[in-house]
């Protein structure tokens, strides 16, 4: 009897006690939370808040229950923008689960330390460059005759096929996702390079001795290994599509039409120019949801190197 109540009693102040003991590390992360929950979760609360009300930012704020939601059933522009995010990211994810890979793999095949270490150098110096710089490039790249693309077309006598790249419908919305072609600096090299160096050189001992050449140990060996970095780039790759802004902003602001609208620039379109605040913030709210769900359903798919077997 004694024993049991011990055992509520330890169980009942156990985290407590924890917390105590190691409030000084909590005391240290304090601020971070603050910061986080203040900076990110704050707004987002707000944000589902305000999507009931028809608001405008500043002092209309009237309660219109789901009103915001059942608008965007009908909203042309809310459909096309979705295609297109779906769309922009099936590219992202094609573009990030091969050729980052691919060259992570060729890097880490390298067996001079120096050589590996200036590749290495060298595609992790673009992340450095601001993003717009690299989206003004390639608006100057695509543009009409004077482009760099255009121009390279007319010196390869293959003027036929000169374009405009962005004023196109047909075109617009593979110029914006072509934008930083190779695509191989940045997180998922990184992380595809990490992974493959964590590997145990005991298990490629192993594959030496099966006989195993480079593909069938990358198929059988480091693939399943580096499958905690899949998941994390799988994941990024569906933020950053959805959340995908600039491009589209300064290349092309949505346009020819509504050709390359995004969930992202729609929501920036209804809250700063229509000051539809109410409205932009229900969309923000439905992009959450879907990005949660598609992040459950990569975590159920890729399965954790852990478990391998």
């Amino acid at each position: 009897m004694s024993g049991n109540a011990y055992s509520t009693t330890s169980r009942g102040t156990g985290l407590p006690r924890r917390i105590w003991k190691h409030r000084t590390a909590y005391l240290f992360l304090l601020p971070a939370l603050l910061l986080l929950g203040s900076i990110k979760y704050y707004p987002f609360f707000t944000a589902f808040a305000e999507s009931l009300f028809d608001w405008n930012g500043v002092n209309v704020n009237h309660f219109i229950g789901l009103g915001n939601y059942k608008e965007m059933l009908t909203d042309e522009k809310i459909r096309v923008a979705f295609a297109n995010v779906f769309k922009i990211a099936a590219a992202t994810l094609a573009i990030n689960l091969t050729l980052p890979m691919l060259v992570a793999w060729l890097v880490f095949r390298v067996k001079n330390r120096r050589l590996q270490n200036f590749l290495k150098l060298g595609f992790i110096v673009p992340l450095v460059v601001p993003m717009m710089v690299l989206i003004l490039l390639w608006r100057w790249m695509y543009s009409g005759d004077f482009g760099l693309i255009n121009q390279l077309l007319a010196h390869t006598g293959l003027a036929a096929l000169k374009h405009s790249w962005l004023g196109d419908p047909a075109t617009a919305l593979w110029a914006i996702v072509f934008v930083g072609f190779p695509w191989v600096a940045g997180l998922p090299f990184l992380l595809y390079l990490a992974g493959l160096q964590s590997i145990s050189e005991d298990l490629y001992e192993v594959a030496d001795l099966e006989g195993a050449g480079p593909i069938r140990r990358f198929f059988s060996l480091e693939l399943p290994l580096i499958a905690n970095q899949v998941r994390l780039v799988l994941m990024y790759s569906l933020i950053s599509a959805f959340q995908v802004f600039e491009a589209p902003f300064v290349l092309t602001n949505g346009g020819p039409g509504i050709s390359t609208i995004t969930p992202s620039l729609h929501i920036y379109d209804q809250a700063f120019n229509y000051s539809r605040f109410g409205y932009a913030s229900a969309i923000g709210v439905v992009m959450f949801a879907v990005l949660i769900v598609l992040t459950v359903v990569v975590q159920k798919l890729v399965k954790n190197a852990e478990t391998l077997d």
